[in-house]
């Protein structure tokens, strides 16, 4: 693996993590840890492998997963102050 020694060992671990393929395990890992690991991984240039998409999917996945959580916790407060509103009047 090309440039794999130019990363830190916590971004090295965030990638093992993920490669162990572990729900519990990958879901350990913080948000944090994995945009560092991404941003070192451009950085060191070894954003051309297979085990960065990886990390990349699972960025994506947890951005989608918080957006939706969001959009829903939005909706509920919205139609909670109509319903208050609505009793109010």
């Amino acid at each position: 693996m090309p440039n794999w020694e130019g990363l830190s060992s916590d971004a090295q671990d965030v990638y093992i993590n993920l490669g162990t393929r572990n729900d519990k395990t990958i879901k350990k890992i913080k948000t944090a840890r994995l945009i560092n690991a991404i941003r070192e991984s451009q950085f060191v240039g070894y954003d051309k492998e297979t085990p960065y998409n990886w990390l990349i999917f699972e960025y994506e996945r947890r951005k989608t997963q918080r957006n939706w959580l969001l959009g829903v916790s939005a909706a509920v407060i919205t139609v909670a102050g109509i319903l208050v509103t609505a009793l109010a009047a």
